[in-house]
């Protein structure tokens, strides 16, 4: 494919980002940005990114606070392990799937910190809800995904992000956080889909063995202490089993700004080792979709053994379990907060199953502990 092929979903390059940014200045909701991150500080935020030049001044004059600035209204501190995996050679970053803007957000401004460049980030057209997100999105190295289509639309794009993203990585040396799954994970329980492999693989789609071992992925764990949408991901959980789930109107972003503003205690971000150590002992007769389940079963373990469970997490666990195996991770104040952010769901779903709920909030919490035990070879 030529580089024209990739206009519609590639972020903006150096030389398109001073008009963006005009049009960006003007919109009445970056100023509502400005207040709520920066008060007092406006016109100081306003310029520093009206003056931006390039993409990289985007992100370490702009962002990088705009990230900082989120993690102290909302967070208790982050955490990280692992980074000395990371090179700048160019990968694939693949990981769970917590919240909509701030698991790749937060990475970059590690990448930052480290002395890295930031990662090109995958995004999908769904949360793209007018020009002036669309203009943020592009202007932040975000790629568009397209998921929507008929069946050979579909497929075309597909196929087109995949040649997109290896030529990112393969010739250009840049990295590519991908999730491991469409949409953020409803239950806690993190698994990498075989469709997302066989998407990054299309561009060489003879020889899955060789797609995956040029994309140089690494596994990466993000950890929130208190999930921000919890009881959203439980409400649409529940209604999903009662019937077909349709989402109203904005509530993608009532999700975004959930995630934003939700509070999500401490925050810890594991980079496992890259997956090439793996693939010559990942033993399959072909190279096909036999062999990518095996492959996203290796990336399950590495997220799941480098996944930092929290006291809550041992909590929700032995709440299921029925025991108090790990009643020296978490205390009293630990089941108080617990019980009084369920107690939210009241004003969400007031005429739900209050048990039912019950079981699928502590199952958002618990199940990364379950995973963690499993990958030990533990049941309990």
């Amino acid at each position: 494919m030529s580089e024209q092929d990739f206009d519609l979903i590639r972020p903006f390059r150096d030389d398109e980002i001073a008009p963006a940014i005009k049009q960006i200045v003007s919109n009445s909701k970056f100023q509502s940005v400005l207040d709520f991150l920066f008060p007092g500080e406006q016109n100081k935020y306003r310029n520093i990114f009206a003056e931006s030049k390039t993409v990289k001044d985007v992100q370490q004059n702009f962002m990088h606070k705009v990230i900082h600035r989120i993690l102290a209204k909302s967070s208790d501190g982050l955490s990280i392990s692992g980074f000395e995996n990371y090179t700048d050679a160019g990968h694939i970053i693949l990981s769970n799937h917590r919240d909509i803007l701030l698991d790749s957000g937060i990475l970059n401004i590690i990448l930052m910190d480290e002395g890295f460049d930031t990662a090109e980030i995958t995004f999908g057209n769904n949360l793209i809800i007018s020009p002036f997100f669309e203009r943020i999105a592009k202007v932040n190295k975000m790629i568009t995904v397209i998921r929507d289509g008929t069946p050979r639309e579909l497929l075309f794009n597909s196929i087109r992000l995949s040649n997109y993203i290896s030529n990112e990585i393969v010739n250009r040396k840049n990295s590519v956080w991908v999730a491991q799954r469409p949409g953020r994970t409803k239950n806690g329980f993190d698994k990498t889909e075989i469709s997302i492999l066989k998407m990054l693989s299309f561009y060489q789609k003879d020889n899955f063995y060789e797609a995956i071992k040029k994309l140089d992925i690494i596994p990466l764990s993000i950890s929130y202490e208190w999930e921000p949408c919890d009881v959203m991901k439980i409400r649409e959980t529940y209604l999903s089993k009662q019937a077909t789930y349709v989402k109203k109107d904005k509530e993608d972003l009532q999700s975004t700004l959930g995630g934003i503003m939700g509070q999500k205690g401490r925050i810890h971000f594991a980079l496992g080792k890259p997956l090439n150590k793996y693939l010559d002992e990942i033993k399959a007769e072909k190279f096909n979709n036999d062999y990518l389940a095996l492959v996203a079963q290796q990336i399950d373990k590495e997220i799941y053994k480098n996944y930092k469970l929290w006291p809550v997490n041992y909590l929700a666990y032995d709440l299921l379990e029925g025991i108090n195996t790990h009643n020296n991770q978490y205390n009293n104040t630990t089941l108080t907060l617990f019980k009084k952010r369920f107690s939210t769901i009241d004003e969400l779903l007031p005429e739900g199953d209050r048990d039912e709920l019950w079981n699928l909030f502590l199952h958002l919490y618990a199940n990364p502990v379950y995973n963690f035990l499993s990958t030990m070879g533990h049941t309990n």
